[in-house]
Order: C-alpha cells, then sequence, then structure tokens
C-alpha cells in the first residue's frame, strides 16, 4: 500500500493509537491515549504534520491524548461519529471514572458520518459500527488492491468488542461485524484497538464469536 499504518501503545489500557501516513502529507491519528510522547518524536522524525485526529469511538483510553497531539499541532480537528460525541464531554459515559480520573474533551469536533471520507489527503471509507458504543466507527483503507481496516474496539484477533457499558448492544455489534467487516476481502489487514492485528479471513474462520 501507498499508505503506512503504525502502531503505538499508549496509556492506561495499552490503547493501540495508529499513525496513518502517506509518503510527507499530515499524517491521521487515530484514537491516541495518554502518553503520546513517542507518537510526536516519530512524526518529528519524519517531518510529519497532523491532518486530524480520528476517534473510533468515545471511552476514555481512545482520547486521554488528545490534548498531547492538539500541543504538538495545534490546528488538528478531532472527528467522531455524533453518537459518540456526548461520550467525550461526560466522565460517567466515557468511563475514566473507573480509574480515578475525570476526563473529558469540551473543544470542537468534526462529524464522521458512514461512507466515504477525505481528509487533507487521505481517502477512507467510513463504517458505522455501534454496538461497543453508540457510536462506534471503523476506517477502511483501500490502496492498490490491498485493503486495511482500522477495527477501533468492534473486532479482535479471537475476539469481539465488550457489549456490557452503557449504550452497548451485543447483538448489534454482532450484526455489523457480520454485514460490514466480515464483507471485506479475506486478505483485508485488521488495525484493532488493543492486542495484535489480524485478518478478516483469519476472524471469519477461528473467531468463537463469529461462529454460526
Amino acid at each position: 500500500m501507498n499508505i503506512s499504518i503504525t502502531k503505538f501503545v499508549t496509556g492506561p489500557l495499552e490503547t493501540n493509537t495508529y499513525v496513518v501516513s502517506k509518503g510527507q502529507e499530515p499524517a491521521l491519528v487515530v484514537d491516541p491515549s495518554s502518553g503520546c510522547d513517542a507518537i510526536t518524536e516519530f512524526l518529528k522524525s519524519k517531518k510529519l504534520g497532523i491532518a486530524a485526529i480520528l476517534l473510533t469511538h468515545g471511552h476514555f483510553d481512545h482520547l486521554l491524548g488528545i490534548s498531547e497531539i492538539q500541543a504538538f499541532a495545534p490546528g488538528a480537528e478531532v472527528w467522531v461519529h455524533p453518537d459518540d460525541r456526548p461520550l467525550l464531554a461526560n466522565p460517567q459515559f466515557n468511563g475514566s471514572f473507573m480509574i480515578g480520573r475525570a476526563f473529558s474533551y469540551t473543544g470542537p469536533v468534526r462529524t464522521l458520518s458512514e461512507g466515504p471520507l477525505s481528509v487533507g489527503a487521505h481517502s477512507f471509507e467510513v463504517l458505522a459500527m455501534p454496538g461497543h458504543s453508540p457510536g462506534g466507527v471503523a476506517f477502511v483503507f483501500r490502496d492498490g488492491g490491498e485493503t486495511a481496516c482500522i477495527s477501533g474496539d468492534s473486532l479482535f484477533a479471537g475476539s469481539i468488542g465488550r457489549s456490557d457499558f452503557p449504550g452497548s448492544d451485543g447483538d448489534v455489534l454482532l450484526r455489523c461485524i457480520k454485514e460490514k467487516l466480515l464483507t471485506l476481502p479475506d486478505e483485508t489487514v485488521v488495525y484493532p484497538g488493543h492486542g495484535g492485528r489480524t485478518t478478516i479471513g483469519r476472524e471469519r474462520r477461528l473467531n468463537p464469536y463469529l461462529a454460526e
């Protein structure tokens, strides 16, 4: 692929934060949790700016690092699905109260809607993936016949996202995974919100939560 997806493990729950880069164009930062020094050093070393901060959903462990990224790139806009926007500003909704840290983000946001989206030099597809949270999304990048999916906390290697949070719905999550993610090509590389990467084909064959 002409794009590069680089993983950094950040924050108290070992969240996967991704930097999506394309040549020397400003990059996308996906789901920044706290402790983003390695990310900003990487961006400095590559001489990359930031086109946007994309959130797969609004739980605290995927947004604790917004301020760190914006300190590095003050113009970087935050994008989130409107159904998860209330989570950003409310520690009870985003779950940060569980770690004794009442975190909220009340700055401006841009709206993620299902369908194709271009941000800077990056063109990709947004898939609405409610179930783990009301406004969860996945990002699908297609380039040169290859496909990659940043799945957030919807699909993991060998597992799926939790559905025991307020606003979660396990049946909806399973339906979205089967109708939207499993229709991607088997060779699609999946970059989840936690843990190692996988492929759609592997999850179709081996994920116990997706067995018919």
